[in-house]
């Protein structure tokens, strides 16, 4: 376990928190803390920028350095302590030593660095759904009462309440949805002896008033800061009521599943939005506890502190008129989750019609197919037989030329001059003609008969290898 005090700045404040936190069994929060702190402060004092309202003005002093501070603190009417970030991924606009300063003067106590610690420097969504309330009090006779110039123990009870709030507002970016969710904590310490509340705000909501006004009641300021974190949430649930009543517009009027123009892209924006919905539902659900929580807190202070019974009535009527308020955001919220469910029902089954229309044409189409097919095997058989009957002819034609192969060669002998008409020169006064064959003739019978034997021979060889090639392929 690491000692309290490791941070490297004006560590005072921070020495105290360290304390309590490890005394408070926070011991791994504090560590979470120190491990981010480069991340949740800027380094630079002239980005540095904390806002100091003093109880009875309007005007809101900033100050960068734990001097002013110390200075702007020495009152004993109730202060507001505001630390803004540049956006809701960017670091506190305030250095670790100012905000040391905060934590001494102001009272912090260790549940509040659950929230600080999601609000350093981000480079992705990450964290957008924690949403607490913490309420702290002790009793005890001999306690540490914090004071705007000073530390010192005095004789009576103290106590705290701290939580964020998550709301939406218009970023004012050129982009499809306008809304973005913003966080914002809030803690508030005060004593019995003192009875001198100091608030601690961390961007606080856009339209929130940074003044501190006179009201009698210690905790008046949770109202309005409530009602600031609420003032979007009617323009941002009715944005969502606009998008269904387009989608809706789109399958309300009866038609022919095919002319609605519909696909998978509109189904996606559907389960955007309602991811979207079922976020607003839960930090609604949250905001609703830390309310519940608020009431129970401020009905001990009002014990505690012996407040005026209507004073405390008035308080907890207008926290109750907040609560309704909630309940009926809640419940729109549940409307609109049930609307898009519809949208939904309706948009998958014009969808699976879609798909369902598809496969039976692509049914069809290979039906069509398979048909074509089978009409081109019934071809190929066709032109097989034809092939096999062409082939046959084939094949008596070329034993018709063999046949008349012989006939060819006797012609062919004929007409040779192996065998000529003539008249004997020996024979003067005989004038009939006779056949002369030369005593070679013997040569060309002999060649005839065995080329007659080695074409017939070569034939049926080349018939008996043509038959036996396809048995084998078929082997």
């Amino acid at each position: 376990m690491s000692s309290p005090g490791l941070v490297s700045h004006d560590t005072k404040g921070l020495d105290i928190l360290s304390r309590a936190a490890y005394q408070a069994g926070l011991g791994y929060l504090w560590k979470d803390f120190e491990s981010k702190i480069s991340n949740l402060f800027v380094d630079d004092a002239s980005q540095s920028n904390v806002g100091v309202v003093i109880g009875g003005r309007d005007r809101v002093h900033w100050v960068s350095t734990p001097e002013e501070l110390h200075t702007a603190l020495a009152t004993k009417v109730p202060v507001l302590l505001i630390l803004n970030r540049y956006n809701s991924w960017s670091r506190i606009d305030a250095t670790s030593g100012c905000f040391s300063v905060v934590c001494h003067l102001g009272g912090i106590t260790p549940f509040f660095l659950h929230f600080v610690i999601g609000m350093g420097l981000k480079f992705s969504s990450k964290d957008e759904d924690f949403m607490s309330c913490y309420s702290t009090f002790v009793p005890n006779n001999n306690c540490l009462t914090f004071h705007p110039s000073r530390t010192e123990r005095k004789v009576g009870p103290h106590g705290g309440i701290c939580y964020n709030i998550r709301h939406f507002e218009r970023h004012r970016r050129d982009l499809q949805d306008p809304w973005s969710c913003r966080q914002s904590a809030l803690h508030q310490s005060f004593s019995a002896a003192s009875k001198q509340p100091i608030w601690v705000i961390i961007q606080p909501p856009e339209v929130f008033d940074l003044a501190v006004d006179s009201a009698p009641h210690p905790m008046a300021l949770h109202l309005r800061y409530l009602h600031a974190a609420l003032a979007n949430w009617r323009d941002y649930l009715d944005s969502f009521a606009q998008r269904f009543r387009v989608l809706n517009q789109q399958i309300a009027i009866p038609n022919p599943y095919e002319k609605f123009k519909i696909n998978f892209s509109h189904e996606q924006h559907l389960h955007n939005h309602r991811g979207k919905l079922h976020h607003a539902r839960s930090i609604l659900t949250n905001t609703k506890n830390i309310i519940n929580t608020i009431a129970e807190h401020e009905s001990v202070v009002a014990q505690m502190l012996s407040l005026d019974p209507a004073m405390h009535d008035e308080f907890q009527r207008k926290l109750c008129s907040i609560s309704r308020e909630v309940d009926h955001y809640i419940e729109t919220s549940h409307k609109l989750l049930r609307v898009s469910d519809d949208l939904r029902t309706m948009y998958s089954n014009i969808l699976s019609f879609y798909g369902q229309e598809l496969q039976h044409d692509a049914s069809l189409k290979l039906g069509h197919i398979a048909q074509a097919d089978a009409d081109g095997n019934r071809d190929m058989a066709v032109l097989a037989d034809l092939t096999f009957k062409d082939s046959r002819s084939m094949r008596i034609a070329t034993a018709i030329a063999l046949f008349y192969l012989p006939v060819n060669l006797v012609m062919s002998f004929f007409s040779s001059t192996l065998v000529w008409y003539g008249t004997p020169v020996d024979v003067a006064e005989n004038y009939r003609s006779s056949i002369q064959i030369r005593s070679e003739v013997w040569i060309a019978s002999v060649a005839a008969v065995v080329l007659a034997i080695g074409t017939v021979c070569w034939f049926w060889w080349w018939n008996w290898r043509g038959r036996r090639e396809p048995a084998r392929n078929a082997i």
